[in-house]
């Protein structure tokens, strides 16, 4: 992983570890079962890339003018902790909805909440498992808006803090709706045949302005950047999140389980409404239309059938114009970024290669 994540990245587990402490107490006392969600949570949260949470203090630093003082560490890693746990909700949802049972190499939540159901001989674990789950995911949100809404920032920046908070409200209602729209997609009938442009409005809403473009942002808001500075990183944010979908939906056919923590054939079983299915369709002929009919949307496509999807894919040349769509917005992110002023200092300047180096990862990456 990139040097500055690396770098980084404690800062963000010690304030997630600090945030549950705090919060464990006062979970436990409504429930035992909130005390054990605090520790799922944790367990959860440290296992993810935490690329959300540090992209806080990178946006920070591309605009500040000077490095972040000892009170400021506190509130860009609470900040960033609050995006790790915004991030957690969405993925448990996101797995309930997609039936996964295996998210970074774990059990999924809602597979471990209906493991317990089972193992007390539950009535219906699954439908028990998914209830938590919900449950889950909204603790995981409300945790997040409450860390940014008690951010510990001095009186005279508490206009930012407020600005943060509004504005990741409204990403986030931003992502529930293009959910929506990935469930109806998926599910047949209104909606299932989206072109490129439905396709990748999708990508920008649900994946790509809340994984780079919110943080990114909140960074920005919390250095006092101006408009331009904001509106730059936010656009820069939104592509290079288009990105990181388009090489989500590469490795959720190519990508290792090992490596990537999730099974390959997720988005087949559920006839995910992506741009490499789409170019796949749009390239193949008839024969090879009814075939791949037969494996996408299958319960348990198979190893053969995952086999069959991803020759087609290589054969019919959709992987390499999905390829061409990353390099494009990974271009245009990079002149957007190229387009802020250059703010002085060794610091600033490893921000800026830090973010040169997160395009080359989000095209590269193989988890």
């Amino acid at each position: 992983m990139l040097a500055y994540f690396q770098k980084v990245r404690p800062g963000i587990e010690r304030a997630i570890g600090e945030i549950l402490r705090e919060n464990a107490p006062k979970l436990g006392a409504v429930s035992p079962m909130g005390a054990q969600l605090a520790e799922r949570l944790e367990t959860y949260a440290r296992a993810g890339k935490m690329i959300r949470g540090i992209l806080v203090r990178l946006g920070y630093e591309l605009c500040a003018e000077a490095a972040p003082a000892a009170a400021m560490d506190v509130v860009l890693d609470r900040a960033g902790a609050a995006m790790e746990f915004l991030q957690a909700g969405l993925l448990i949802h996101d797995d309930i909805m997609d039936r996964d049972v295996l998210r970074r190499g774990q059990t999924t939540v809602h597979a471990q909440y209906e493991r317990d159901a089972t193992d007390a001989q539950a009535a219906d674990p699954a439908h028990h498992g998914v209830s938590l789950g919900v449950c889950a995911g909204d603790v995981a949100f409300f945790l997040g808006f409450h860390a940014l809404a008690a951010l510990p920032v001095p009186p005279a920046f508490r206009p930012r803090a407020q600005r943060v908070a509004a504005f990741a409200a409204q990403e986030l209602c931003w992502v529930g709706v293009a959910q929506m729209q990935d469930v109806r997609n998926g599910g047949g009938g209104i909606g299932s045949h989206p072109d490129p442009a439905q396709i990748l409005r999708v990508y920008r809403y649900k994946t790509g302005r809340y994984t780079f473009s919110l943080p990114l942002a909140i960074g920005a808001i919390l250095a006092d950047a101006g408009p331009a500075q904001i509106e730059a990183l936010d656009q820069a944010g939104e592509n290079l999140g288009v990105v990181f979908q388009l090489k989500d939906d590469e490795l959720g056919i190519f990508g290792d389980a090992a490596q990537s923590g999730k099974r390959a054939d997720s988005d087949v079983r559920e006839n995910k409404k992506t741009l490499l299915r789409h170019f796949l369709f749009e390239a193949a002929d008839e024969a090879l239309r009814t075939k791949l009919a037969d494996v996408f949307g299958s319960r348990e496509p198979g190893a053969e059938g995952l086999r069959t999807v991803r020759e087609a894919m290589e054969a019919t040349g959709a992987r390499a114009k999905v390829r061409e769509y990353m390099h494009c917005f990974a271009r245009e992110a990079s002149e957007r970024i190229a387009s802020l002023p250059a703010p002085a200092g060794r610091r600033a300047q490893d921000a800026r290669d830090a973010f040169a180096e997160l395009f080359r990862y989000s095209v590269e990456r193989n988890a």
